[in-house]
Formats: structure tokens, sequence, C-alpha cells
């Protein structure tokens, strides 16, 4: 079985995440000719492997491909968009989150 190139982990984490290459480019201010040409043959230097790893949230391990998943505790897109908005949370408010999202765990169990 043919291992995945750092091109082919570019294009799935932005096809798993939802992005269009123009929506990614935008994020990490480059050009969507650019993510286009990562995603097909042009390998990244190091600082655009590190915008990558950083925007998703993985290693750079997992994107030179000496891990196989992203990390075993990646974040879907639903978790990571919770964790925005709790951290735009004021002190009491995330109080109140979490105590409402303990009271929801408790009736679901």
């Amino acid at each position: 079985m043919e291992s995945m190139t750092i091109n082919d982990r570019l294009k799935n984490l932005r096809v798993e995440n939802g992005f269009t290459q123009s929506e990614l480019a935008e994020k990490l201010q480059i050009g969507q000719t650019t993510v286009s040409a990562y995603e097909k043959s042009h390998d990244p230097n190091i600082y655009s492997l590190i915008a990558y790893a950083d925007f998703f949230e993985c290693s750079l391990d997992y994107l030179v491909g000496r891990e196989k998943a992203p990390l075993p505790y990646a974040l879907s897109p639903q978790e990571r968009e919770l964790i925005q908005a709790f951290r735009a949370l004021k002190p009491q408010a995330k109080a109140y989150a979490l105590e409402s999202l303990k009271l929801l765990r408790s009736h679901l169990d």
C-alpha cells in the first residue's frame, strides 16, 4: 500500500475540514494557486508546514508522514467551534456554560 504524500495530507486536511482552496488560502494568507500547488506536487517550505500544522492543530510529524493520524486527540470542526465560542465568553459566562454542559451530560447518561 502506497503511503500518503505531504501533498495528499494537506489536501485531506483541507477537505475533511470543509474548506475550499480559496477559503484556506485566505485563512493562511497565501494565494489559492499556492494551496493548489502544495496539494498537487510542490512541497511546502517549513514555514508553510508550520502554518498548516497550527491551523489544523496537527503535528508536523503527521504532515511529513511520520505519524499516521493528525493527533490522537484531534478535534472535529464542531468541537473547535465550541472551544472558540467558549474562549470568547466572559469568566462568569464560562462558569455558566460549564455547569450547563454538566447538567446536560447528566441527563443523557
